[in-house]
């Protein structure tokens, strides 16, 4: 893998990623799609991407996941959008098994995938499915970011870099891990397997972040350690710490100035 450009927005690899090139992702979340629509030209104006949350959706079937979708893609135009379905045990709300889980994820990338840049899928659906979700994301046009979240804990510093590499040779466009630190050292735990799994994989974008107020800070340095976009708000958060999206630009262009760009 290397740099993964989604139209005009490029994230960037590790060997290549910078306070400067950090990109801002933005959470859309709504019970219709005409809403979600609205808060996603808002959230197109504040960030880089838009990442839309199917799991908040009332209508689950595959045609109203498509329109949701087409609909949210009409309203930001050229903006790049991420597009996640996230299941109950990875902190969402879709109650789905793993292959109800893949069974939608295939659908709607029959049914709406030219609409869709990136499609967030779960590393716990396990090999196949995630090679079969990669294969159909590619031929749909969209990237593929193989995500693994923890809401409870901070695993070992080896297992999350084991994880996020295996994410990589598992073929993710870019591999993200989120977790939940218990203390200060557990966020800086999780930038540490950032750096291990930069360097051993340094050509696949990495999307890493310690959740809650422990780490938030980690929203703001990661880039330092590798990782190519941070999640912003502009408006309701979809994860506990996630800071407001101008704050968090400003926060990166200060890093990026102290830092004269690297």
């Amino acid at each position: 893998m290397a740099d993964l450009t989604v139209r005009d927005v490029t994230l960037a690899a590790p060997c290549r990623a910078k306070a400067d090139t950090c990109r801002i992702i933005v959470p859309v979340t709504a019970l219709l799609p005409q809403p979600a629509a609205a808060l996603a030209r808002t959230a197109a104006a504040a960030g880089d991407l838009v990442e839309l949350r199917l799991d908040a959706l009332a209508d689950q079937s595959p045609a109203g996941l498509a329109w949701a979708v087409q609909t949210v893609r009409r309203a930001i135009g050229e903006t790049p959008l991420l597009v996640t379905l996230r299941t109950l045990g990875e902190g969402g709300a879709a109650d789905l098994d793993p292959a109800a889980y893949t069974a939608a994820l295939r659908a709607l990338c029959a049914g709406a995938g030219a609409d869709i840049d990136l499609l967030d899928v779960e590393f716990s659906a396990g090999a196949d499915a995630c090679a079969r979700l990669r294969a159909a994301a590619h031929e749909a046009g969209a990237g593929v970011v193989f995500s693994a979240h923890d809401f409870r804990t901070t695993p070992d510093t080896g297992a999350m870099t084991a994880l996020l590499t295996a994410m990589a040779d598992a073929g993710a466009d870019v591999a993200k891990l989120a977790v939940t630190p218990a203390d200060p050292a557990d966020a800086a735990r999780l930038l540490q397997a950032t750096a291990q799994a930069a360097a051993l994989r340094p050509e696949t974008p990495l999307l890493t972040m310690a959740m809650g107020p422990l780490g938030a800070v980690t929203r703001v340095c990661g880039a330092a350690f590798g990782v190519c976009a941070s999640f912003g708000t502009a408006g309701a958060a979809s994860a506990p710490g996630q800071p407001d999206a101008a704050a968090l630009r400003a926060a990166l262009s200060a890093l990026a100035a102290c830092r004269g760009g690297r």
